[in-house]
């Protein structure tokens, strides 16, 4: 029998949640190397139309049980979010807590999100007299405060006295970047706890030719520059100053394509339509095989961060880019690991404003060469540093 690990976390595949995912594919890869899984979460709830799922299944080596949820499910509304996170928790405190006992699991693992579920883990582990792991992926409310959250007081004071529990309990936390550990070490905690641990590419894919089809259907011409921004149009991600290197851009062959949804996405579709843009393109979220098709057929790639949040979270999208060999832009502080990443490495560029993004997609157009070295520099950056075989590694040899 291999180490016995107990995961805790509200989401979990088939939900669409990007902790859901990651932790289905950490889970299934742990199992595939002889680790004893067992998996405590939630009906998925992520959207308001996610599927009923097993009460409790056997999947790919993964033992998964979950907890019911009544009432509406989404996150859109704040009221139906905090119902969810109340009815996971208590729910999922006493089944995790039978469930603890059967297992006598060796670690506890729980995620970040919702805020309370490693108070959840750190007291089970204390219970069973196991090690407690904390991934910790986003730092709140480090995070909700830098980008102009009103919080109250009180709440913060909690909020933070609670991870400094969290942070005195686990006997591990593992972070993306180093940004996030120094961040860590500034609120005092041990270095010799803190674990770096990037992400892989999910999906983590292999550079292939471009597809003509998928161009012709968005009416893109074969000699035009894409420039793919993928992923979430939230507070964290400054998009508006591509709009802007978009307007700029007009009269030149540059498309600047925009997959995904969040709060920013219908204010920035409102604005390309006054404007007339007719070089931006806005898509919804797509289905996996639609999507690989969209990133083999940009030049390059955005990766985008609010200047003041590099120590505190890093874009995960980064390792997928890479994967496919994309340069990226980052449009970051250049003091981002990001932007260090791709600084040092070469496989991209970094830009701060809207007039050096201009610069930077005038000397891509006319010269295309670079676009192709870099590409070729991203791939191997990621098989060097980031594939899924390596850090999967660096999870075993974590647990073990």
């Amino acid at each position: 029998m291999g180490v016995r690990l107990m995961v805790l976390n509200q989401y979990y595949a088939p939900d669409l949640a990007s902790t859901g995912q990651i932790a289905a594919e950490l889970c299934e890869e742990m199992a595939r190397n002889g680790f004893e899984i067992l998996v405590v979460t939630a009906q998925p709830s992520y959207t308001s139309s996610s599927p009923q799922a097993p009460s409790f299944e056997f999947r790919n080596g993964v033992h998964i049980h979950r907890v019911p949820l009544l009432g509406p499910r989404g996150r859109e509304k704040l009221h139906i979010r905090l119902s969810g996170y109340l009815q996971f928790l208590l729910k999922g405190f006493f089944l995790a807590r039978r469930l603890a006992d059967e297992m006598h699991p060796e670690y506890v693992v729980t995620f970040h999100n919702p805020p309370l579920v490693p108070v959840l883990g750190a007291y089970l582990a204390r219970k069973q007299g196991c090690r407690f792991v904390y991934i910790l992926y986003d730092i709140h409310p480090d995070i909700l405060l830098a980008t102009g959250w009103k919080l109250p007081r009180i709440l913060v004071k909690l909020w933070e006295k609670q991870n400094q529990c969290i942070f005195g309990q686990a006997d591990a936390i593992v972070v993306l970047g180093e940004g996030m550990k120094q961040t860590l070490l500034q609120k005092g905690v041990p270095s010799s706890k803190i674990k770096i641990i990037p992400l892989w590419g999910r999906p983590e894919l292999s550079p292939v030719g471009a597809d003509s089809l998928i161009r012709h259907e968005l009416e893109i011409g074969d000699q035009e520059l894409v420039l793919l921004y993928a992923g979430n149009m939230g507070v964290m991600h400054p998009l508006e100053p591509l709009i802007n290197a978009a307007k700029l851009l007009r009269n030149l062959p540059v498309r600047f394509v925009f997959l995904g949804d969040g709060v920013k996405r219908e204010q920035l579709r409102t604005r390309v339509r006054q404007e007339n843009l007719h070089n931006v393109i806005f898509l919804p979220f797509q289905p996996e095989n639609r999507f690989v098709r969209l990133v083999a057929m940009a030049d390059a790639c955005f990766v985008v961060l609010e200047p003041g949040l590099e120590n505190l979270a890093f874009p995960s999208r980064t390792f997928t880019f890479l994967s496919a060999g994309k340069p990226i832009i980052a449009f970051m502080s250049p003091k981002a690991e990001v932007a260090k990443i791709v600084e040092r490495d070469g496989c991209g560029w970094n830009v701060t404003n809207t007039e050096q993004l201009v610069d930077l997609v005038r000397r891509m157009f006319e010269d295309r060469n670079e676009i192709g070295v870099k590409s070729q520099k991203a791939r191997r950056v990621y098989e060097e540093r980031f594939s899924r075989s390596k850090i999967i590694g660096s999870y075993i040899e974590l647990f073990s």
